[in-house]
């Protein structure tokens, strides 16, 4: 009678798969993670402008004929109008309103509201409230808003 069967002491001829399987796993997941980073790093739906011979001068001119309104919303919700050499600031929405209509009537600002673009300095500790009222503000004017994050 034995105690033991001895057919579990005899050397096994198999072959061990946790490895092999567990180092397939780890080779999966890492070239998944680098599929995943390189769509989102360059596949971002940017698309460059080819430039041909002789449309650079026509490129650049039509930059040059937007004309530019920096506004700025402090960290406290406040707005100013941002001038060449001064701030100026404004009370509410209405108040930038008010100051694009009357750049529009003493002719800084282009009569067509397409060639001019708002640049909106946004202050990182900004509310969203002012920012957002700015910009549909901005918008119901006929001017297209372009959000500035400053740090």
């Amino acid at each position: 009678m034995n105690l033991f069967d001895h057919a579990e002491f005899k050397e096994g001829h198999s072959f061990n798969f946790a490895p092999m399987i567990d180092f397939l796993f780890l080779m999966l997941a890492l070239f998944a993670t680098l599929a995943i980073s390189r769509a989102s790093l360059f596949d971002a739906e940017i698309n460059l402008v080819e430039l041909k011979q002789g449309q650079e001068n026509r490129s650049l001119r039509a930059k040059e004929d937007l004309q530019q309104v920096n506004l700025s919303v402090s960290a406290e919700g406040q707005y100013k109008w941002l001038a060449e050499f001064a701030e100026y600031p404004m009370e509410d929405t209405r108040a930038l309103q008010k100051e694009l209509m009357r750049q529009i009537e003493i002719g800084a600002l282009p009569q067509d509201k397409g060639k001019t673009e708002v640049l909106l300095h946004i202050d990182q500790k900004a509310p969203w409230k002012p920012i957002a009222e700015a910009i549909f503000a901005i918008r119901e004017m006929g001017f297209s808003a372009h959000p500035v994050y400053e740090f």
